[in-house]
């Protein structure tokens, strides 16, 4: 089995030996690129490992790293047989020079990499120490206003009281007001009046109604045996699916087989062409599954961007 080869570009990333291991669980050695200002942090990563190889530059320039990178590159491409190389980097300058590597037979793959950053733990503890600062400042609010209130309460006993004794009601006082009770009760009977002929209208449409839901309640109990039929007779389609799904995954191992080289060794690259091997509609979703019982089979291992071939 070819071995494989991890060349870390130490100043555009700075993953630790346990993050390699994530991206590159077989990896058979890293070579660790680095200038002056990182070389205490490599050592930190180095640590006791033999399978780490510092390579120190001081060589002033934009690509200088890059250069002494690719060199090694071609080294190790020279001096193993049938070897795999990985790059870690997020320099995207290095693809050319590994799709000129693929062309020549070799495998040769660049693989980025990002730090996790943690804010949120952060900004929930300043959240926790500001809250209970805030509750005892809105808690004593209520209790002045039930005071208030309670004061209030006999002023307006105390208005009624003295509003009580206003000048006594003479005769014609008396008379105007049973004059405007009659007038008043008049109006209200000839308003009432015409109000007895609107629950004739209502009870005619209440009487209508029944009718209209009479005759729609045939239509729902028939479709409810259409419903059942059409349940069973979708049932027994169910082994078909399992079964096509056991020849996609046939067709998948045979046409990777023959591919060869050739092989997809990214990921996206391994989708499409799984998409094209499920069918006409096939979706991304359908792709991801199949590449998942691939790597069951062990036919592939996927690590992040990268898709190895044990």
């Amino acid at each position: 089995m070819s071995e494989l080869h991890v060349l870390v570009d130490f100043e555009n990333v700075q993953p630790t030996m346990d993050d390699l291991i994530k991206l590159a669980p077989k990896l058979k050695d890293v070579w660790l690129f680095h200038g002056p200002t990182l070389a205490k942090r490599a050592l930190k990563v180095k640590g006791d490992d033999a399978r780490v190889t510092l390579v120190p530059h001081s060589g002033k320039g934009k690509n200088a790293l890059d250069f002494h990178l690719t060199f090694y590159l071609g080294y190790l491409a020279a001096k193993r047989a049938e070897p795999r190389l990985l790059v870690v980097s997020n320099d995207q300058g290095y693809d050319s020079m590994l799709d000129h590597a693929k062309s020549l037979g070799i495998e040769a793959l660049r693989v980025g990499f990002k730090v996790k950053e943690k804010p949120a733990a952060k900004k929930v503890a300043a959240a926790k120490k500001v809250g209970p600062a805030e509750k005892p400042a809105a808690a004593p609010a209520p209790a002045p206003a039930k005071k208030a209130a309670a004061k209030k309460t006999p002023a307006k006993k105390v208005a009624t009281k003295t509003s009580a004794p206003v000048a006594p009601a003479t005769k014609k006082t008396v008379a105007t007001k049973a004059a405007t009770k009659n007038a008043t009760a008049k109006k209200v009977a000839a308003k009432a009046a015409p109000a007895k002929a609107v629950p004739a209208k209502k009870a005619v449409a209440k009487k209508s109604a029944p009718k209209k839901a009479a005759v729609q309640k045939p239509a729902a109990v028939s479709s409810a045996p259409a419903a059942k039929a059409a349940a069973k007779a979708a049932a027994p389609k169910v082994p078909a699916k399992a079964a096509s799904a056991d020849k996609v995954l046939a067709r998948a191992k045979a046409s990777l087989s023959k591919m060869g080289k050739n092989r997809p060794t990214k990921l996206s690259k391994l989708l499409r062409h799984l998409m094209s091997i499920v069918g006409q509609g096939a979706t991304p979703e359908q792709a991801d599954a199949l590449s998942r019982q691939l790597e069951d089979a062990k036919v592939i291992q996927v690590v992040g961007d990268l898709v190895l071939y044990p």
